[in-house]
């Protein structure tokens, strides 16, 4: 039974709403003012305003994943689709300015005093549990597809034992015979043959981590019983000594004085034991606290994981609540209004026709009935008549107001008489200014009016080249302009984030969303919005119809012909084949079979740990100047922003500011989490994932012609199924100026050509990334590896990371000490994995080990010969990785010119002094 949890954020949210219509408001002022600030003030305002947008998204997202009220939810998730896009607008100020993916704000955090667990962006669980479902279902039948192909190969063996159990029954026939004519010419039994042969095999058990953790404990047991028998029978013992000395008179009771002598000697030993074992105590509290020592105490983070899946099946109740409300209100607003509202759509219409004719004198010509996407930017009326307009007229035309706002707000294509809702078509309004125009030029014979379109359509061209003048104009101006200080462009969710707080305004700034129960006048404004437009494609078609009878009737009365406007029938060519799409199911069947899809691991961003970096912006400053390796705590937050913000939020990518990237690169040692950070994106966005490696490619799609259909399966697929990851190992491989022997085998080329034509095939708006996997991509020749992955990050642990984990692991064993030396024992562990520091470090404490710590206390020296087992690593493998970077990625090249360039300058600067 799951307890009734309410909204317990409270006001919070509303207190986050309005931090950040504040925050929008100063980044409004930072953009306007840009020009006329200092170049080296913009970096420091930007990053300023990139954290406080990031710390209110992540109280924005703490408040999402605890309300339950489905429509509050809904609109709290438009503001973080805003949020997180104007973070990204701000991450790539910030990428401009330090050439380089990683942007340190350790210093904006300490002047703002926010700690980086506030600061690093968490995801919403909305996106991973709304694709909870359909990914199960996928997993299921991942699993009816290998259990098939599994009786299939079963029932293709069962064909095959028949014939071989004939065989065999040949054999042991001909092999009876053989022994009956043995037995029959030898008379003797050899006995010490037959004793021999029946003698019983001696086998050795291998004994497993289980079985000797169970023989140690078993060991344990047996040892504490005897030590309570001992202790029992030395107490008999003494009992029995001390009667028998009591009866024989040896023993005689000492005087008082000697009594009480011993007797404060004991108690005075005792007390100053117990005061000691209470001073340690807290001396060693005081030192953990101080973050000298670290506890044994693991920290458990799965403390409100039951209070999350409560949570979620509210949330997931609500949902289907508020989805069979939608459904009745939508059946009885059918039942009651839905008649209503087509005689006053028609009535509006017809209206509009018969004032258009009255002012006009000719009938309005018809908006196309194809659904066109109109943005707030773009302010052009498309159903003005062919005339040219004075610009003391175009001023007139105004565009009025908006009715259809929940329709543009939700970015929904328009079409027919809808458009002239909108005010892109000639209105009523816009007919009174140029009544006088039209009916002048529709007087006008034929020729003249054909001549006055030519003219319109030549003026438009030179308007056209003015605008592109005009561009480029301003394109030298702002690049002559930042040399001095920094032009910004306007951000394009200016407009998305009035929309939602207006939206904030009129629905929710009375309402504290702490009844779970949906509103129901929201939804019926929602519905009468849709049914608006729903309605007006079923109505245009009769007005259509009214329309070309009156204009048939009218050309009569003035004795003119009149050609019905007829749709043009596409023909088909002869000889064309049509081109059939493979269906999705086909292609998912086909990639379960060749292992290219497998069922789903669970993995998190907090899985994979790691050490923030934090004198980055000490070092790229004045008077160092070098470019510092970020820490493995940094990924996390890179792969948030190029990666999980792109898959989750469909909108954001059809803004032209934002650069979402289509692959990336994950550079590491073996075993250092690049299997976790995939694993890590697919969970938090609710992806699939398609595993390519050379194995499977070059078994399943030996050929060319096989890989390009290869390609069009998985795009056709990542498209109907997105968002999709594609995982591709051993990403380096093929681009090796020298591929080992035992590799070539799987024809890597082919591999090449797979990730080379499925990048190129992806396009902006497709919610599908491309995630290599390389362990060394130096060995490579030049930049054909960087060519076909935009964004690149290193798993190399740094020595923090490592002295953090090592320490997190030994410090997990109470009977370790806390002075344990750790940094020694990190140093000699440098260059290993983070997985290989774990498999070391369980090799030596091993259960035995961990017994006879307290007598033998441990020793950084017996971690040697554990180490000398695993393959030998580089201490400083950072620096390769980064060297080719710097050279070959053209970002990388970027800073490292930008550092020498800040350098020379330095040193002209002192050489002159």
């Amino acid at each position: 039974m799951v307890v009734n949890h309410r909204c317990s954020t409270g006001p919070a949210w509303k207190d986050a709403v309005g931090r950040l219509r504040q925050i929008e408001r100063d980044d409004r002022e930072f953009v306007r003012e840009a020009p006329d600030t200092d170049r080296n003030l913009v970096r420091a305002t930007t990053a300023r305003l990139y954290v406080r947008y990031m710390v209110t998204s992540n109280e924005l997202t703490a408040c999402h994943n605890n309300i339950i009220q489905p429509q509050l939810r809904i609109f709290i998730k438009k503001l973080l689709m805003c949020t997180f896009g104007r973070i990204l607008e701000l991450k790539q100020i910030l990428i401009n300015e330090d050439f380089s993916i990683y942007t340190p704000i350790i210093e904006e955090l300490n002047n703002m005093k926010i700690t980086y667990d506030q600061f690093e962006l968490s995801i919403p669980r909305c996106f991973r549990n709304e694709r909870l479902s359909f990914l199960d279902d996928m997993d299921n039948k991942i699993d009816e597809i290998n259990n098939r192909i599994l009786i299939e190969e079963n029932n293709d063996l069962l064909i095959e034992i028949p014939n071989e159990s004939i065989k065999i029954d040949d054999v042991k026939r001909s092999s009876t015979s053989q022994l009956i004519s043995q037995e029959s010419s030898e008379s003797y039994f050899d006995v010490d043959k037959f004793v021999s042969n029946t003698q019983p095999v001696i086998k050795f058990e291998k004994i497993s981590a289980d079985n000797s953790r169970e023989l140690s404990i078993k060991l344990i047991q047996k040892h504490i019983r005897a030590v309570r028998d001992r202790v029992a029978v030395n107490e008999l013992i003494l009992a029995r000594i001390t009667r028998s000395n009591i009866i024989s008179g040896k023993y005689k009771q000492p005087s008082k004085e000697k009594g009480q002598e011993a007797a404060a000697k004991i108690q005075r030993f005792w007390r100053h034991y117990r005061i000691m074992t209470i001073v340690n105590a807290r001396k060693l509290k005081r030192q953990v606290q101080l973050g000298m020592y670290m506890t044994s105490e693991k920290m458990n983070f799965d403390i409100n994981r039951e209070l999350e899946d409560t949570i979620r099946i509210q949330q997931t109740e609500a949902d289907i609540e508020y989805r069979k409300i939608i459904s009745k209100l939508e059946d009885n607003f059918i039942q009651r209004n839905k008649y209503e509202i087509i005689e006053e759509i028609e009535d509006e219409l017809r209206a509009y026709v018969w004032t258009y004719f009255e002012m006009c004198h000719h009938l309005p010509s018809w908006p196309n009935s194809k659904p066109i996407m109109f943005s707030d930017d773009n302010d052009k009326m498309i159903g003005l008549p062919p005339i040219i307009l004075s610009p003391a007229i175009l001023k007139q035309l105004n565009i009025p107001n908006v009715h259809y706002k929940s329709a543009l707000k939700q970015r929904l294509p328009l079409g027919g008489s809808a458009i002239i809702q909108t005010g892109r078509w000639m209105t009523i309004e816009m007919a009174e200014i140029l009544a006088l125009l039209i009916i002048e030029f529709e007087k006008k014979p034929a020729k003249e009016r054909n001549d006055l379109i030519k003219q319109l359509a030549e003026k438009n061209k030179i308007e056209k080249e003015k605008e592109l003048e005009t561009a480029k104009l301003r394109e030298k101006l702002t690049a002559a302009i930042k040399i001095v200080g920094i032009v910004l462009e306007s951000s394009e969710l200016t407009e998305w984030f009035k929309e939602t707080f207006n939206e904030y305004d009129s629905n929710w700034a009375l309402d504290s969303g702490i009844e779970n129960k949906p509103r129901e006048d929201l939804i019926k404004s929602e519905i009468y919005s849709k049914a608006q437009v729903e309605l007006r494609t079923i109505v245009d078609e009769t007005i259509k119809e009214e329309l070309n009878i009156l204009k048939m009737a009218y050309a009569k009365d003035l004795k003119k012909k009149y050609k019905n406007p007829q749709k043009k029938s596409k023909k088909k060519k002869k000889g064309q084949k049509i081109k059939l799409t493979p269906d999705p199911n086909e292609i998912f069947e086909e990639l379960v079979k060749n292992n290219l899809i497998k069922k789903s691991v669970t993995s998190r961003f907090i899985d994979f740990q790691g050490e923030v970096s934090l004198s980055a912006c000490v070092l790229r400053e004045n008077p160092y100047y070098s470019d510092p390796p970020y820490c493995l705590g940094d990924i996390r937050q890179i792969i948030k922003e190029f990666c999980v913000i792109g898959l989750i939020f469909e909108e954001l990518r059809t803004l032209k500011n934002i650069e979402f990237s289509r692959s990336l690169l994950i550079a590491g040692p073996k075993k250092s989490g690049k299997s976790m950070l995939t694993n890590a994106i697919c969970t938090e966005t609710g992806s699939l994932k398609i595993q390519l490696t050379l194995k499977n490619v070059s078994e399943n799609y030996p050929e060319l012609s096989k890989i390009n259909e290869l390609v069009k399966n998985i795009i056709i697929f990542a498209r109907t199924y997105q968002p999709v990851v594609i995982e591709v190992e051993l990403a380096d491989v093929p681009f090796y100026k020298k591929i080992p022997k035992d590799l070539k085998v799987y024809k890597p080329n082919l591999m090449a050509k797979l990730m080379m034509k499925i990048v190129k095939s992806l396009s902006k708006s497709d919610r599908v990334i491309v995630i290599g996997k390389a362990t060394s991509p130096w060995l490579t020749s030049k930049t054909k590896l960087s060519n076909i992955f935009e964004t690149i990050v290193f798993t190399v642990p740094d020595d923090c990371t490592i002295f953090l984990f090592l320490n997190d692991l030994l410090m997990n064993y109470p009977v370790v000490s806390r002075r344990f030396p750790v940094t020694p024992l990190a140093k000699m562990l440098g260059g290993f994995s983070k997985q290989m520091i774990a498999d070391i470090v369980a090799e030596v404490m091993t259960t035995e080990r961990v017994l006879t710590i307290r007598q033998y206390p441990l020793n950084p020296v017996e971690f040697v010969p554990v180490m000398l087992k695993y393959p030998k690593q580089n201490p400083q493998q950072f620096d390769l990785y980064k060297k080719w970077y710097d050279k070959y990625v053209s970002m990388g090249n970027k800073k490292v010119l930008e550092m020498e360039a800040k350098l020379a300058l330095i040193n002209k600067i002192t050489n002159k002094k």
